[in-house]
């Protein structure tokens, strides 16, 4: 026995296949996630290597430019001489006439190179500390007075 309904042939109306777009029905689908929420990461992902790119093309680099040391002037030591310091930089550099000496800056303490020929080179013992420094003055202890004596030094424009 034939069944008349399977043999015949199925009939689609065009109207069936036709489907309108629906946010709801997206969200109920589970597919809001890849089809909204990607692209908009991928968009804001790229602008912040665009970003990112042209601060390292501009700049010359990842890193900041270095910024240049302020300069102070020290009187009322042994010898007038002028220290070479930027707050937040682990490096010092004391001059007086034609002789530059270097150290490096720890916890607020200054270790010279090469101390003892620094000494020979200045004809001083050099501050082994700073105790404060803002923009306008620097605050050093003197090395060669007994005990911790705080000598100012002004910033030079």
């Amino acid at each position: 026995m034939s069944d008349k309904k399977a043999d015949a042939p199925i009939e689609v109306q065009l109207s069936d296949m036709r489907t309108r777009f629906s946010v709801v029905a997206l969200v109920k689908s589970g597919a809001i996630v890849p089809t909204v929420v990607i692209p908009i990461l991928a968009v804001a992902v790229l602008g912040m290597i665009g970003f990112i790119v042209t601060g390292a093309v501009k700049n010359g680099g990842l890193m900041p430019r270095p910024t240049a040391l302020d300069t102070y002037a020290c009187k009322g030591f042994a010898a007038p001489f002028q220290m070479i310091f930027r707050h937040g930089m682990d490096v010092v550099q004391l001059q007086t006439g034609t002789v530059t000496v270097y150290g490096d800056l720890l916890n607020g303490r200054i270790a010279w190179e090469n101390l003892p020929t620094a000494i020979a080179q200045l004809g001083f013992v050099p501050p082994n500390e700073i105790v404060y420094d803002d923009a306008r003055s620097l605050r050093v202890i003197d090395a060669s007075m007994p005990g911790r004596t705080a000598r100012v030094c002004d910033r030079r424009s």
